[in-house]
């Protein structure tokens, strides 16, 4: 990326964190699903096969 001036940097650096923002937003609920829905499948094994054992 060339800038002429710095209003075109202050865009471009600007348009990157929306990029990464975006990106850790989702990476962060996927990871938080990721970490949920074991808890979910386990109690659920338990509930299933809880009694005979």
């Amino acid at each position: 990326m060339e800038a002429h001036n710095l209003q075109e940097y202050y865009t471009f650096t600007k348009g990157i964190v929306y990029l990464f923002m975006g990106g850790a937003l989702v990476g962060v609920t996927l990871f938080w699903q990721f970490l949920m829905g074991g808890k979910a499948k386990r109690d659920e094994n338990k509930k299933t096969y809880g009694n005979h054992h």
